[in-house]
């Protein structure tokens, strides 16, 4: 009897529930739904509150903190910015700290870097994020949007279209329903050497460790900071430049102000003419701040009237009143050891010293120099097959590029700093020797004419914003601001 009423006690309590015998409850069924179980029914209202949360939760945002390849990138919608924990993969990066990346699940990243990406396999990415601790890489679909990207997707991949609807790149769906794609970071960084490389071209074959410092420091504008050869052998540089020993820079400042000191050398004869017809190169060098200035001569005796300019040039320009030449130095060569120069020097009150006879180490700061101007002319020639009666134009270039690059010793200030007292400005550097082409502005052309000469550049001009260049057509050099130089083209 006890029996009995103890059953019927029990089916009345399940029945009241609406709960099956056994307990496999088919939440799928809208029957056992949470709108059909009873608030009296704690165990099955947790249950289903349960199913329900893990449902809304963002697969991507937890496949993308856990992700295991760190070569792939997913595309997310839901991302407004790209980013990625992996250093590697920029191109240039700027560290600052940015605040926070919020993901789906409610966790915070730190941002510590922006910069742009370029990597075969992907598309460019810029204002990417650099989020510390980021383990996946995340594609923000309507960053792509922004930049002018579509984004397709099927059943088994994805394609990134140009905006004239060319495809650009195709992704594939993942194991886990993810839409992403595959970096090659290997290639990355074979384009860091070559972005070294062609600065370094650029820059008159500049050694390595002394582009590193110009711009780790940031002593010039429009110099990217570049990161260290994997090979660090160029070898044209070990054409031109190889030698049996080195010898350590100064560490010291011997003058105080510009014009302290000025160190002079007469270069050579050459045994070419350069296209003017000038066979000496005249090399006048500031102690103080290196700055460099160079002229050529036909003959020697032009030696004096080039000086006789150049003190007029920079008792002006470093103004006359406030700062004059002091001092000279030079060797006892005839083309300085005269009387002209000995009253001129008298008239100003400029000391002329002297270097002990064939003892070039006490005139070293302007021997030093020759040896550097002839080296990166040389190299520059050598390197793009520029016509040898061209050297004149590489070493005005080279004294050009030197004058804005290179690091008075003791010092981390470069010599246009010293002397001008403001960073120079790179950023408009080309390499010497490329292929460019100039605009045809003087001759009447038809209607249907090329309207560009094909050239050489050769240097930056001196008194106006303009380029050096050599025109293959009229064969003569000239200087025009309306150049296109290609950069990629180096051989002559």
């Amino acid at each position: 009897m006890c029996k009995t009423r103890s059953m019927i006690e029990k089916k009345k309590k399940r029945a009241m529930m609406h709960v099956p015998r056994n307990d496999n409850i088919n939440l799928h069924d809208p029957r056992n739904s949470r709108a059909h179980v009873p608030k009296t029914t704690k165990k099955a209202k947790i249950v289903a509150k349960w199913i329900r949360k893990n449902e809304n939760v963002c697969h991507v945002a937890q496949i993308a903190l856990k992700a295991n390849s760190s070569n792939f990138w997913y595309l997310d919608s839901g991302c407004s910015r790209h980013m990625t924990g992996n250093k590697s993969f920029f191109e240039t990066l700027v560290m600052e700290e940015g605040g926070y990346v919020t993901f789906g699940d409610g966790s915070k990243k730190k941002v510590v870097g922006k910069g742009s990406i370029s990597v075969p396999g992907l598309p460019s990415l810029s204002d990417a994020l650099f989020v510390d601790g980021l383990k996946a890489n995340l594609i923000s679909i309507s960053h792509l949007s922004d930049e002018g990207y579509s984004v397709l997707f099927s059943k088994n991949d994805c394609s990134i279209l140009k905006p004239d609807g060319q495809t650009l790149l195709k992704g594939m769906r993942s194991s886990d329903n993810c839409y992403c794609l595959e970096a090659r970071i290997v290639s990355n960084n074979v384009s860091m050497d070559e972005q070294v490389e062609l600065w370094h071209e650029r820059l008159g074959h500049m050694n390595f460790r002394d582009l590193r410092t110009l711009g780790k420091f940031e002593c010039v504008r429009g110099l990217p900071k570049l990161g260290k050869k994997a090979n660090g052998i160029c070898g044209p540089c070990q054409q031109g430049k190889q030698t049996k020993s080195m010898h350590k820079k100064g560490k010291y400042l011997s003058t105080k102000e510009p014009l302290e000191l000025l160190h002079m050398d007469l270069m050579g004869p050459m045994q070419t003419e350069s296209l003017g017809g000038k066979r000496y190169i005249f090399v006048c060098v500031d102690d103080f701040s290196r700055f460099t200035w160079t002229y050529f001569l036909r003959e020697k005796s032009e030696t004096f009237d080039k000086f006789k300019m150049l003190c007029t040039k920079l008792q002006n320009e470093m103004n006359s009143n406030i700062r004059s030449i002091k001092r000279i130095r030079s060797d006892h060569g005839r083309e300085f050891e005269n009387a002209s120069f000995e009253s001129y020097c008298d008239s100003l009150g400029i000391s002329h010293e002297f270097s002990a006879p064939r003892t070039p180490q006490q005139n070293g700061v302007v021997e030093r120099k020759n040896r550097v101007l002839q080296e990166m002319a040389r190299v520059m020639l050598l390197s793009n097959n520029v016509p040898r009666n061209l050297w004149a134009e590489a070493i005005n270039t080279a004294c050009y590029i030197g004058n804005r690059v290179f690091l008075r010793p003791g010092t981390r200030n470069t010599s246009y700093e010293l002397w001008k007292g403001k960073r120079p400005n790179v950023s408009y550097f080309h390499t010497f020797g490329s292929k460019c082409y100039i605009l045809n502005d003087r001759d009447q052309l038809g209607k249907f004419d090329a309207k560009s000469d094909e050239g050489i550049f050769i240097g930056y001009a001196l008194n106006s914003r303009a380029y050096r260049v050599f025109n293959l057509k009229t064969r003569t050099v000239m200087e025009s601001s309306n150049v296109v130089i290609d950069d990629t083209r180096l051989k002559y």
